[in-house]
């Protein structure tokens, strides 16, 4: 589109200046339907969307800040101390963009929102359990006006279309955030640029002056925000043996505590995305079982929700499982 990248970074940056208040005029709507698409407490999901706005009023206003640069030649080659060396940040072109579930707005826009100020254009693949609500972001982006061919949006399952587009010609740089897929689409891309998020292990490690109360309260919400479906969870403490009896305790007294029903309900723990991720879960349970941990809250599950458990394996290895 050499329309779109002939514009000025602020003429770009007042595209997404609007798109983000259209976000937050349209917060609670759109709040609504992530919320039922996917399970997401209701504040929480408004809180998405707020989120997303930032993010992208934030890349607009880094781009404005984007330089070039003018390098001496004896600081990159001692013969060409006579020459000089100008430096242009120029868009790749065709940058594809892959949300997961978990966060098909936020984690959407802030692929995208980089992408544009960069004078790049998108196709935007939203999550096949979330694309209504990437859907909905896509009309923000139309409704603010960008140009006929800046912004696409394609949707489909991707065990369906997902070799097609991250194989096909025309895209230059694929950003994709989910787990499972990444290593396939890192082999699939090629020699193209690419930017994966595959989730993590992250661990909180908690040491004997730790204030414990603040440290329980942290843990929980880091690791039951969303019924833990987040790459960032906590997926496991590391506690000082000194300290641990009195961290499990206060941990456990705050998962009972946890309340546990629908999404519209702002309840703590919700319904996993699908009856696959449910199954899964309860075999990590199953596994932590069968290597000796201590179940100290009650097993259950009802359909694919699952209650929020705490195992402590050993003093210095407490696992959380839900």
């Amino acid at each position: 589109q050499p329309a779109w990248r002939a514009l000025s970074y602020i003429e770009r940056a007042a595209y997404l200046h609007k798109v983000a208040d259209i976000l937050m005029r349209d917060k609670e709507k759109i709040g609504a339907v992530l919320s039922k698409e996917v399970a997401k407490g209701y504040k929480s999901a408004v809180s998405e969307v707020v989120r997303t706005a930032e993010i992208i009023n934030y890349a607009a206003e880094e781009g404005l800040r984007m330089e070039g640069e003018v390098l001496e030649g004896g600081s990159f080659e001692a013969a060409s101390k006579k020459k000089i060396a100008v430096v242009r940040r120029e868009p790749v072109g065709l940058v594809l963009a892959i949300s997961p579930f978990n966060y098909p707005v936020n984690l959407a826009g802030s692929k995208i929102a980089p992408a544009l100020i960069a004078g790049n254009v998108i196709a935007f693949k939203p999550p096949t359990q979330g694309s209504i609500s990437g859907l909905l972001l896509a009309e923000a982006f139309a409704e603010a006006g960008l140009p006929a061919g800046v912004f696409n949006t394609i949707t489909g399952r991707g065990s369906e279309i997902g070799d097609y587009i991250v194989e096909h010609q025309a895209v230059n740089f694929i950003n994709f955030t989910s787990t499972g897929i990444g290593e396939r689409i890192g082999k699939m891309a090629g020699m193209r640029p690419i930017m994966l998020e595959l989730g993590g292990k992250d661990s909180a490690i908690v040491l004997e002056d730790a204030d414990l109360e603040l440290t329980a309260k942290n843990i929980i919400a880091g690791a039951f925000g969303y019924s833990g479906q987040r790459c960032t969870a906590v997926k496991r403490v590391l506690v000082m043996e000194s300290v641990a009896d009195e961290l499990v305790e206060k941990i456990r007294e705050k998962v009972l505590a946890l309340t546990i029903g629908n999404p519209e309900d702002d309840a703590d723990i919700t319904p996993l995305i699908d009856t696959k991720s449910a199954d899964y879960v309860e075999g990590l349970i199953n596994d932590a079982n069968d290597k000796g941990a201590a179940a100290l809250t009650e097993i259950k599950r009802e359909g694919n929700l699952i209650c929020p458990i705490l195992f402590d394996k050993v003093t210095t290895d407490m696992r959380l499982a839900w």
